[in-house]
């Protein structure tokens, strides 16, 4: 209850907007439970990064274990369309975090896993910089996040993710 209200308060207001009085108060538990609970607003923020991600890795593990390398890029370019509609107010406090450290440090972590998968599937392909490619890649999805998140026209965004597919069909 307490993660998930400061969860919602967190992506509607922002983390530094939001005191732990108003998390208790929405929560309908004392700010001193809050306090047992996460001993500090840091520990909570932590402790619901962590969680998101533990749903997000495992939404998304079907979509990474891909072994058609093209069809890999192409689950790798759908997962912002996906893993928002999946989690919207996780992806919406991340957007909202994006220069905490702590937020930082879980999505680098997520997001260098498959960076490593996708080196290996332009590799397979016969790119000749396989590296530079994921990495161009990584940063395509990133802004590709922040545009799914920032803009209600699904039907425009699914239209550039279409027009990004047709670039990496196999011939590096």
């Amino acid at each position: 209850m307490i993660l998930e209200t400061a969860l919602t308060l967190f992506a509607d207001k922002g983390y530094e907007a939001t005191p732990t009085s108003l998390i208790a108060k929405a929560a309908g538990v004392s700010e001193g439970l809050v306090f047992k609970h996460y001993i500090s607003k840091e520990n909570l923020l932590e402790s619901i990064v962590k969680a998101g991600y533990r749903r997000v890795t495992d939404k998304s593990k079907s979509m990474v274990e891909e072994k058609d390398p093209v069809r890999f890029i192409y689950n790798v370019l759908d997962m912002p369309l996906k893993l928002v509609e999946d989690e919207p107010k996780f992806w919406r406090m991340q957007f909202r975090l994006v220069d905490e450290e702590i937020a930082q440090k879980h999505h680098l972590r997520y997001s260098h896993s498959v960076t490593q998968k996708l080196v290996e599937a332009f590799r397979q392909l016969g790119y000749k910089e396989p590296d530079l490619e994921a990495e161009v890649l990584m940063l395509l999805v990133e802004s590709l996040w922040r545009a799914y998140l920032t803009n209600e026209d699904q039907a425009h965004f699914v239209k550039m993710l279409d027009l990004i597919k047709k670039k990496y069909r196999g011939n590096g």
